[in-house]
């Protein structure tokens, strides 16, 4: 495969991207993301009302099952889904996922909506992994493999800004029939659309070993300032996104009394994302183009991530600081989200499974790390008066953590 890394490290591969395999990519995303965004936002909810509200037990399990299934269950079938080729793998994940949502209405008891969520996330998590090897293994080099990953940020953003109204417009109190039927044809349209540009046949690279991450690769990490640069610049990136889902979204329920304006806050990020990717996947294209690793560009990411974390811990009014941060948060996301993986499809791995079972193991951990201090320390420090105080330290520590990573990497190039 041409675009592989370089031994310098460079990124300089332009040859454009296949238009019918970007376009296919780019349906599919946008129908599977509109699919999943019609639910995830009201997810807590469905579950709620199918207990009348007293099983918070059944919720926490609801949300706990999704979501740890949609992180890592691709990564851990690993050896099965290599044995798939690209359109088996890709288009009965997304069937799956279609399936698993339809029935969620008809799963009577506590473990049975568990278990379709759980299928559901598997199937996210399988199509996922599956398209981003994809495009790491058909496009060449990091140019357009970030213009690809940007086109499907757009595609997910433009889908998530639009799925809530779906949500409210749809769902009945307690009878998610009607909005569970939209969303599994959601993902059969997705399904149609991704048909036509997916090679026939083409099964991904394997990973090295029986592990997601064999132990070889492991010891290149270890061993390799390069490779380490990348996924500790990348976990921490993901710990600092986590916030924005779980203690910038509690900052917002609990500080603005009004819905409109928490809706508009929560969804000011994919509209914006929608609409300025284009624009900043091109700047960032051209510092590819001159040279610049992927690294460096993750790193000036987490540097917009901690100056968002120190607005909103400025003491500005609530409004103004949450409308600033929010601001500079998109910014950090639209070179992040694409820039990451772009830099693992970059890292000298021979199976692109392998080096992006890595991404999905980093990822998981700094998400729910990322998320689990922010519901848990930002909420106790916000009701003891003290919120400014966790913007300010983890903004702080972003900053620094990520300044020592740009020091320590001035000596040699990055991937």
């Amino acid at each position: 495969m041409s675009g592989k890394v370089r031994g310098d490290g460079g990124v300089r591969d332009t040859a454009p991207a296949p238009r019918r395999l970007t376009a296919a990519l780019s349906l599919d995303t946008l129908f599977g993301s509109l699919g999943l965004f019609s639910v995830l936002p009201i997810l807590g909810l469905l579950l709620a009302d199918r207990t009348g509200g007293a099983g918070t037990g059944l919720v926490g399990a609801g949300l706990f099952s999704y979501t740890a299934s949609a992180g890592l269950s691709a990564t851990l079938a690993h050896r099965w889904i290599a044995r798939l080729d690209y359109r088996t793998g890709m288009l009965g994940a997304l069937l799956t996922t279609g399936l698993a949502f339809g029935l969620f209405p008809y799963a009577g008891e506590g473990w049975a909506l568990c278990a379709v969520l759980a299928l559901a996330g598997f199937g996210v998590s399988v199509h996922f992994l599956l398209s981003r090897v994809l495009v790491a293994e058909m496009v060449a080099g990091g140019v357009q493999r970030n213009r690809v990953f940007s086109v499907l940020l757009v595609a997910v953003n433009a889908a998530s800004a639009v799925g809530p109204f779906a949500a409210n417009l749809l769902y009945e109190a307690a009878d998610p029939r009607l909005l569970m039927l939209a969303v599994a044809l959601c993902y059969a349209a997705a399904a149609a659309a991704l048909l036509p540009g997916l090679p026939r046949g083409r099964r991904p690279r394997p990973a090295s070993g029986a592990w997601p991450v064999g132990r070889a690769v492991l010891a290149r990490v270890v061993r390799s300032p390069r490779m380490r640069r990348v996924v500790l610049a990348a976990g921490l990136g993901t710990f600092v996104y986590a916030q924005f889902f779980s203690a910038f979204a509690l900052y917002v329920g609990k500080e603005f009394a009004s819905p409109a304006v928490s809706a508009a806050l929560i969804a000011g990020p994919s509209l914006a994302v929608a609409l300025a990717q284009t624009g900043v996947t091109a700047v960032a294209n051209r510092a590819l183009r001159s040279g610049a690793p992927p690294f460096l560009l993750l790193a000036c990411a987490n540097l917009i991530f901690g100056a968002s974390m120190v607005t909103l811990g400025a003491g500005l009014p609530p409004l103004a600081g949450a409308v600033a941060a929010v601001a500079v948060f998109c910014c950090a996301e639209m070179v992040f989200g694409p820039m990451t993986n772009t830099a693992f499809a970059e890292l000298p791995i021979e199976s692109s499974m392998e080096a992006f079972n890595l991404r999905q193991l980093c990822w998981s951990c700094g998400e729910a790390l990322g998320s689990f201090a922010g519901g848990t320390l930002f909420l106790a420090l916000y009701l003891a008066g003290d919120g400014a105080l966790y913007w300010q330290g983890l903004g702080a520590a972003t900053l620094v953590a990520t300044a020592a990573l740009l020091v320590a990497g001035r000596g040699s190039p990055g991937p």
